[in-house]
């Protein structure tokens, strides 16, 4: 049976869709409704590739191997996998690794035909490779636009096919907590 899987980066998504939607790119200034945001990645996914959907792999960083509310939210969600790198200094590690892994080993088992990635680091190139090697077509979801500073050049060639993630398709399920900084050269309104 011809299916496919949906591999989040997390921390590549939700920092670049908060920089993208509300110009804020720290999880902690971010209210991000994470549920609906994968439900719309999977329904976009369904729609492209016009197969079962295996499940999704959301991965992350955690803070002493916890998981954190969104991250118990997530697993109540059918089909979803939530896989935990640790958080170091406010930095995900062991996440590319752990997106590494399952790309290949559902390509090996021959599992999926089509991966669908929402991550940028280059470091999956590798995996994007072999996986292709092994016959599954790789496409990349970046942040709008391809080619930003958040998503690999080199990942981008090594895909398939790239879907562009936009502001339209996003912004919904971001927004900024707390006030934003007013862009350079802006006026505050006055009261009144």
């Amino acid at each position: 049976m011809d299916r496919t899987v949906l591999l989040v980066d997390a921390g590549h998504l939700l920092s670049g869709g908060g920089s993208l939607t509300v110009a804020e790119h720290r999880r902690t200034n971010l209210d991000v409704d994470v549920c609906k945001l994968l439900t719309a990645l999977v329904d976009r996914v369904e729609q492209d590739a016009e197969l079962p959907l295996l499940r999704t792999y959301w991965y992350d960083g955690a803070r002493e191997g916890k998981p954190s509310a969104e991250h118990s939210a997530l697993r109540e969600l059918d089909y979803t996998k939530l896989r935990l790198g640790r958080l170091v200094q406010g930095r995900q590690k062991g996440v590319d690794a752990l997106i590494y892994r399952d790309l290949t080993t559902l390509a090996r088992q021959r599992s999926i035909v089509t991966a669908y990635l929402v991550a940028g680091d280059e470091d999956l190139c590798e995996g994007v490779a072999e996986a292709q090697s092994l016959g599954v077509q790789v496409c990349l979801m970046a942040v709008e636009p391809a080619g930003n500073s958040d998503v690999s050049q080199a990942l981008i060639h090594e895909a398939d096919r790239v879907i562009d993630l936009d502001d339209d398709f996003l912004s919904p399920f971001f927004a900024a907590r707390g006030p934003v900084a007013a862009p350079l050269g802006a006026q505050p309104a006055e009261p009144g």
